[in-house]
């Protein structure tokens, strides 16, 4: 008897059998990862999360055509690609991008973000987010992993009133400074 798990892959139910080694980790070690790196899955969250609106007002994902062929005519940049490079590299069948093409895609996506959203950066595309990177340094300090774990049990209104006190005491600790 064959034994198998289900995951979702790319919005479908797929069946995996147990012990199966042509999937592999982002670290190359068996296991039932999604085989897409994470580049792939990074540009299609920036594709999923920075839209426009159309003409009735009605939030649209950018498509791949359009994204290819407005980084083509940026005279920012020499850089240019086709929809269906750009495909690939969503799709994650092409994993080796330049870097100029990772800065250009950075680049279409950070000039049509919202405002109060965080800038979009090569660094992100590629798994080297300083955010990210400060926000896993601060916390591998216990002591904050507790709090920001006590936190996540809060009621939202409760978590106000912390960032509240919070804010206190740094203003104290800022003036006695």
């Amino acid at each position: 008897m064959n034994q198998a798990t289900y995951i979702l892959l790319y919005g479908s139910i797929v069946e995996v059998p147990l012990g199966s080694t042509d999937r592999t980790d982002q670290t190359g070690g068996e296991g039932l990862s999604d085989p897409r790196p994470a580049f792939a899955d990074r540009l299609n969250e920036l594709f999923a999360t920075i839209g426009h609106r159309d003409e009735n007002g009605t939030w649209r994902e950018f498509s791949t055509p359009y994204v290819a062929r407005t980084i083509s005519e940026d005279p920012a940049h020499d850089t240019s690609m086709s929809r269906v490079y750009l495909a690939t590299l969503r799709s994650g069948s092409n994993t080796n991008p330049t870097i100029a093409v990772v800065r250009a895609i950075a680049a279409f996506f950070d000039q049509h973000r919202a405002p109060h959203d965080a800038p979009v950066t090569a660094a992100y595309l590629l798994g080297e987010d300083p955010q990210e990177i400060e926000w896993r340094r601060r916390l591998a300090d216990h002591q904050v992993r507790t709090i920001a774990m006590r936190a996540g049990e809060m009621s939202p209104q409760l978590r106000r009133q912390v960032l509240r006190m919070l804010d206190v005491l740094d203003e104290t600790a800022s003036t006695e400074d």
